[in-house]
């Protein structure tokens, strides 16, 4: 498989247009900040911009408080509510898109040697994920990859739509009835 350049890289994890996204975000606080001046909405829009122009200079970014901040209920959708709605669903689509195939993430589901699977929500030593639970008939059917999320990439584990539907488990990796 050949290397992707950078620039191939950025356009495969839409990376141009999550920082479109995030710029929008931006003139969106700003907008805001003329009816809100509470302290967390201001904490928020400070902290929001200083980390936007640190991820605009690294070399490598990690989106990882982003798609925290991005996330459903959380911060963005706090200080902001409906007007900044479609632009946090999509700023968070592309960062948990880009983070899930960085890493295992608890809810995952994941795809390797015709077997569908879902990332369980446990942790190993080191806070580390990656224990698979296969969509299979067995009673138990779990592998550990904790920590090895290049090696299961490597041996043809994918990332799959988040969407699929299992036969035998549940998203959460416990047993249908």
């Amino acid at each position: 498989m050949a290397e992707l350049s950078k620039v191939e890289y950025w356009q495969k994890w839409e990376f141009f247009e999550l920082f479109e996204d995030l710029a929008i975000a931006e003139v969106l606080l700003n907008e805001i900040s003329d009816k809100n001046l509470s302290y967390e909405f201001v904490k928020f829009k400070n902290e929001f911009i200083e980390h936007l122009h640190e991820l605009r200079n690294d070399n490598v970014v990690d989106f990882s408080i982003i798609r925290e901040w991005f996330s459903p209920l959380n911060r963005w959708e706090l200080v902001t509510g409906n007007f900044g709605a479609e632009t946090g669903r999509k700023i968070f689509s592309r960062v948990d898109k880009w983070k899930r195939n960085q890493d295992f993430i608890v809810g995952t589901k994941v795809f390797m040697s015709d077997e569908f699977g879902v990332v369980l929500d446990r942790e190993r030593e080191n806070e580390l994920y990656g224990l698979i639970r296969w969509d299979t008939k067995r009673e138990i059917d779990v592998e550990d990859w904790s920590g090895l999320f290049g090696s299961f990439i490597e041996n043809g584990g994918k990332v799959i739509e988040q969407d699929y539907v299992f036969k035998f488990i549940n998203d959460d990796g416990t047993r249908k009835i």
